[in-house]
C-alpha cells in the first residue's frame, strides 16, 4: 500500500468522514491516484449498501486468490455478498462511461476462486453472490452509483 492511500484511509475515522471531506473540496479528488479513486469508490459504494439495509462485514477480504472490496450481507436475501466496485472519473458530463464493463470474464473466475476461499474460511456460508457498483464520478463531486445485483453466476463444483 502507497503511503499516500495508507495516509488518507487513517486520516478520515469513517467512509462519512473520507465522504464529506471530499465533498468539502472536490478538486482534491482530481489529484488522487488511482488507488485513491479506488478506495474513495469503495467509501461511496459501502455507504450507499449501508443505506439499503445491508451490513458490512469486510472491506479489503485478502487471500491467495486475491482481494474482494467489499463483503456485505444482504438480510433480505440472507446472502453474504462480495462486491466489486469500479470507480472511474468523468471530467465532462458528455462522457459516457460504464466502469461496471472492467469486470471481464478473467475478474469473474477470479472471484470464484476468492469466494471459494472465502467459504472455506468462514464456513458455514449458506448462500453467496456476486455483485458489481460501477461508480462514475463526475464534476462537482456528483457520485453516479450503478449496483449490478447478481453481476456474474458461478458453479461452485468447478
Amino acid at each position: 500500500m502507497g503511503k499516500r492511500k495508507h495516509r488518507i484511509q487513517n486520516r478520515f475515522k469513517t467512509h462519512e468522514e473520507f465522504i464529506n471531506a471530499c465533498a468539502e473540496d472536490p478538486e482534491m479528488i482530481d489529484t488522487f491516484t488511482a488507488k485513491e479513486l479506488g478506495y474513495l469508490g469503495e467509501a461511496l459504494a459501502c455507504s450507499y449498501l449501508e443505506a439499503q439495509g445491508y451490513d458490512a462485514m469486510c472491506q479489503g477480504y485478502r487471500c491467495p486468490e486475491g482481494e474482494a472490496d467489499l463483503v456485505m450481507f444482504d438480510p433480505d436475501s440472507e446472502e453474504v455478498v462480495l462486491v466489486e466496485v469500479k470507480t472511474r472519473r468523468n471530467h465532462t458530463d458528455d462522457d459516457c462511461l460504464y466502469p461496471e464493463l472492467a469486470v471481464d470474464e478473467r475478474k469473474q473466475r477470479r472471484y470464484e476462486r476468492i469466494a471459494a476461499r472465502y467459504q472455506m474460511e468462514n464456513f458455514p456460508v449458506f448462500a453467496l453472490r456476486f455483485d458489481v457498483i460501477a461508480v462514475t464520478l463526475r464534476p462537482g463531486f456528483l457520485a453516479e452509483i450503478e449496483h449490478l445485483v447478481s453481476a456474474f453466476e458461478w458453479d461452485c463444483q468447478r
